[in-house]
Parts: C-alpha cells; sequence; structure tokens
C-alpha cells in the first residue's frame, strides 16, 4: 500500500525505530457532504503517530477512499519532508508524476498520481492531494488519496477544502487527536476522543466548503439578475414619438465598432454609437449627448456632448466614447438635430 510505502521511506534512518503502540480506533464517522468513513488505523509510533480512514466495507488492502493524518516528530521543516517523500516516491515509482500546488518553507500543497509502480509499490493506482504544515511538534501531513483516480469534481472539492485553513496542523486538532508523547511509555488516546476530533474537523471543513460553495451561487444569481436587469434596461423603447433606436458597439483595438450590444465591461474602453438618419437639411445642426445615469449614488449626468457639421452625403450619424476607467452602471446617449431628439439608445457597463 502506498501509505505504507510513504511511511517505510520516510522514516528509514539509524536513530528511528518503527516499534510502539498501535491502537486500532472503531466506529463510523458520517460527515454531511463528504459521506460515511470508518476509522481503519491508529497508530502511536516512535517518531510518528498515524490515522487512516476509509470507507465503510473497505479495508487498508482493499479501498478507494482514504483520509490520512501523519502527525511527524523528525527534524525538518514541511518542505523538506515534502522533497524527501518526492524524491523517494519517484524513486521507487518511475511512472509518478509529482506536481507542487504551492511550496513554502512551511507549507506545502502537494499532488501526485501513480500510474503503477513496481517493486514494494507494485501494480498501484493512486492519486492522492496532501497539505504538509508545521504543527507544535513537527510537520504535520493530511492528505486524501483515491484509487485510481479522481474525478475533476472531486479534485477540485479536496484541492480548495486541503488548501483552506482547515486542512493546516493549526486548523487540526492534531494534539487532541494523537495525544501523542516523545516516550513509547505515554498512555495511548482513546478511540472516542479520536473519533469526535476527526468527526468535528471533518464537519467544520464541510460546512466551510459549503458556505464557500453558496456564496459562489449567490453571486452567481446575482450576476444573472443584473444582466437580465441591463438588458430589460438597454431594449427600453424611447418615450419620445418619432424616436429611433440608436445601436451601440464595442470598438475593436484598431478603434473601428465591431459586434453590436448593450452590456460593455470595465474592460472595454471605446463605445461606438451609430443612427441611420436618411437624408438630413444641408445646414443641419447634429448633436451627440452622452449621459452617465448614476451608479450606486444615482443621478444623471452630462459626460459628452459633441457637434457634427452635417455632410449632405451622409446618411448616418456616428460618434464613439473613450474611457480611460470607465464607472459601473447606466448609460444614455441622444443624438439632436437642430435641437430636436432623434434617437436615443442605452447601455450598461458592468
Amino acid at each position: 500500500m502506498m501509505l505504507n510505502l510513504f511511511a517505510g521511506l520516510l522514516f528509514t534512518s539509524p536513530y528511528l525505530s518503527l516499534s510502539g503502540n498501535v491502537l486500532i480506533a472503531s466506529g463510523n464517522v458520517l460527515i454531511e457532504g463528504l459521506g460515511e468513513w470508518v476509522f481503519a488505523d491508529h497508530q502511536v509510533l516512535e517518531g510518528l503517530t498515524l490515522t487512516l480512514l476509509t470507507r465503510p466495507g473497505e479495508s487498508l488492502s482493499s479501498w478507494s477512499e482514504m483520509l490520512s493524518v501523519m502527525d511527524i516528530h523528525v527534524e525538518g521543516s514541511p518542505r523538506l519532508v515534502a522533497n524527501r517523500l518526492r524524491d523517494d516516491l519517484l524513486a521507487n515509482c518511475l511512472q509518478m508524476t509529482w506536481e507542487f500546488h504551492w511550496e513554502g518553507e512551511e507549507d506545502v500543497l502537494y499532488e501526485f498520481r501513480s500510474a503503477g509502480c513496481r517493486g514494494q509499490a507494485a501494480g498501484i493506482q493512486e492519486h492522492e492531494i496532501g497539505r504538509i504544515t508545521q504543527g507544535p511538534d513537527g510537520p504535520v501531513r493530511i492528505a486524501y488519496a483515491a484509487k485510481p483516480e479522481m474525478t475533476p469534481a472531486i479534485r477540485s472539492r479536496w484541492l480548495n477544502l486541503l488548501g483552506s485553513e482547515v486542512g493546516t496542523a493549526r486548523g487540526f486538532p492534531i494534539q487532541n487527536l494523537t495525544g501523542v508523547a516523545r516516550k513509547p511509555s505515554s498512555p495511548a488516546p482513546e478511540a472516542p476522543t479520536a473519533e469526535r476530533q476527526i468527526a468535528r474537523w471533518l464537519q467544520e471543513a464541510t460546512d466551510a466548503l459549503k458556505q464557500q460553495e453558496d456564496l459562489l451561487a449567490e453571486l452567481e444569481r446575482l450576476g444573472q439578475e443584473a444582466q437580465a436587469d441591463a438588458r430589460t434596461y438597454s431594449q427600453k423603447a424611447p418615450n419620445e414619438v418619432g424616436t429611433s433606436v440608436i445601436s451601440l458597439h464595442r470598438g475593436r483595438g484598431d478603434g473601428s465598432p465591431s459586434e453590436a450590444t448593450t452590456e460593455f465591461k470595465t474592460t472595454d474602453t471605446l463605445v461606438w454609437a451609430i443612427l441611420p438618419v436618411g437624408s438630413l437639411p444641408a445646414n443641419a445642426q447634429v448633436e451627440m449627448l452622452w449621459y452617465y445615469e448614476g451608479g450606486e449614488a444615482g443621478g444623471e449626468q452630462l459626460i459628452r456632448k459633441f457637434d457634427f457639421p452635417w455632410d449632405p452625403l451622409a446618411d448616418t450619424v456616428r460618434g464613439f466614447l473613450s474611457f480611460s476607467q470607465p464607472y459601473t452602471g447606466r448609460y444614455r446617449v441622444e443624438v439632436q438635430v437642430n435641437g430636436e431628439k432623434i434617437g436615443v439608445g442605452r447601455f450598461t457597463i458592468r
């Protein structure tokens, strides 16, 4: 099993012994959103403490999902521990791929995939995401593993979970869970206490992740409402009889108008207004007026006014509004001929 290989590779040294107290915790833990887990093993050894959970009906010899917590009492930073694990695993499993999502001296988030290895880990196909941070007595590793591969949704969920505060030694009650001391003669923790601590940590982690998902869903809902409101506003017909709708267009990189739209973003720094008018008197005075109808503060403000000497050969009024830093909110553009309003266009910037 890869986890046994993990511990064996890390702690093969002349001054560490793997002899110690071995405890098998019992009982099931039901966590909302993560399903049911079973305590599969809890080992208090000289140099490390390891707690393993699997799914009901599975065992250490046959599992599809595993949650592990390793409390490491050896000298070295989380970064040193992570690099030692990576180097040893790659040496024993040539087909393995390893990725650091971040790698600090005291905080490492990693991910590895094994396509099947030779030797001690023969035939294993495993996908693991783990976090190693600094605990009160040394590095602490918290990891989720699946065989043979995580789905994209499961991978994203555990990257977010282990990448948050609850995936660290500070967020996980590792001292209360293990009760480990430097002397092998120290009394071992009671299994129910370990179960409660694991269950509490997983529930808190799940609750935090659910709050994040609820917030993203609410932001998506608000964004859809804002988009619908902007569309309703921009499609509002002019109130005045005889006025036409001015079409609005994004500006291309070369400054020319592109596709028509009424919904712009703050990255759109050029807005074109185009209104077909047919023939106008040769001496017509044409004006284009741009209004900002207010964002959070409300109100209306004339922000640009352009005068056009009319070309009798033309049949369209064209003009543009350029921004350096556009404000979000509602805008209106009007075209007037000899003081009479003949066209209105509305758009939003979000």
